[in-house]
């Protein structure tokens, strides 16, 4: 357990004893109230080797990068490079869909998953792309192009899509004139002061994506449970270039608490672009909340939690705020379905 109050220091041990480790290998854990700050971490970062997991060990956060490319497509609109209600189609000219109901997609469809749009297949971890033009290459892939959307854009059950937040980073690409993960860092990583974070996780490995080599950079190990219930490490590391956008942040609980931070004080865009964020528009039924513009709304005891989750081969991740506490909530797990939702819950019932 590092630094925070009693009190903080009470929920975070409630929530890091009461993890079940028989369904993990590991996990870390940060919570935030204010200007205090309480992180804690149990199990292994590798199981196999039985290095022990750490409150500052590097994770692979799945989803919650999804909170940047959003929040990054309404730094654009602000800056007038975008509007919510422009097409897709005008935005990338080149992007061809078979289903010509994709001439009728916005940019707002897209955010809050309502666009008709699949979700992505295979992730392609096995591809394990890092080429600068790997992101736009996927405009071009068959499982772009040539599946069937789900529905009318704009009118259509929500669909929770991670294809669609792949094309929305591209969309950031090709608006800002910069690479997607560039333009995330100068605009966001930077002046939050997230030092540790970085869509670029190849760099942390001299280039390489072997387990062997992620394990030397000391990064959580992704680990999974097997037929018999034992828990092993997973075959590969969750990266792959094009999918950077919906899925491949990795980060700590310190620096994601910042983020935590520069989003409660409403530094990353204007209120207005919070306002609109941070406004249920549909509900997401297998996600159990609302989604605003790329961001989960939950209401708790309460109280209004804004964040997103996420699950990937081999990691579970949980990031909330709840800007009337002024407070945050970081979980990483490296295991496949990780049982972070009940740690959640305390965060829920007990943040004052």
């Amino acid at each position: 357990m590092e630094k925070g109050t009693m009190e903080l220091s009470r929920i975070c041990e409630a929530i890091l004893t009461s993890a079940d480790l028989s369904g993990m290998a590991g996990l870390a854990v940060g919570i935030m109230a204010g200007d205090e700050i309480c992180t804690g971490a149990r199990g292994y970062r590798n199981i196999e080797s039985g290095e022990l997991m750490d409150a500052d060990t590097i994770f692979h956060c799945a989803s919650i990068s999804k909170t940047f490319t959003s929040t990054a497509v309404m730094k654009l609109v602000e800056e007038g490079k975008l509007r919510l209600d422009d097409k897709l189609v005008d935005v990338l000219p080149y992007l061809s869909i078979a289903d010509k109901r994709c001439q009728k997609i916005e940019i707002n469809h897209m955010l809050s998953h309502i666009s008709g749009l699949q979700d992505a297949g295979e992730l392609g971890w096995k591809a394990g792309l890092t080429g600068a033009d790997a992101l736009k290459s996927y405009a071009f892939a068959n499982e772009v192009t040539d599946r069937p959307m789900l529905g009318e854009p704009g009118n259509c059950t929500p669909m929770y899509s991670d294809m669609a937040y792949d094309l929305l980073g591209l969309v950031v690409q090709e608006v800002s004139g910069q690479p997607f993960e560039t333009y995330i860092k100068e605009n966001f990583f930077d002046p939050a002061g997230m030092k540790d974070t970085t869509f670029l996780t190849f760099e942390r490995t001299g280039g390489s994506l072997s387990l062997e080599d992620i394990d030397k950079a000391k990064i959580a190990m992704p680990h999974v449970k097997d037929a018999d219930g034992k828990i092993v490490l997973e075959s590969m590391f969750p990266y792959t270039r094009q999918h950077a956008p919906s899925s491949t942040l990795t980060s700590n609980v310190s620096d994601l608490l910042k983020w935590g931070r520069y989003n409660l004080d409403k530094k990353a865009v204007s209120a207005d672009s919070y306002e609109k964020m941070w406004t249920e528009r549909v509900n997401i039924p297998d996600k159990f909340a609302m989604m605003g513009m790329g961001w989960f709304i939950r209401h708790e005891n309460g109280h209004m939690f804004v964040g997103h989750e996420g699950g990937d081969d081999g990691f579970r991740t949980s990031f909330w705020t709840c800007p009337e506490c002024d407070a945050a909530l970081v979980i990483l797990a490296n295991t496949t379905e990780a049982p972070i939702e009940p740690l959640t819950e305390k965060f829920y019932m007990d943040i004052r």
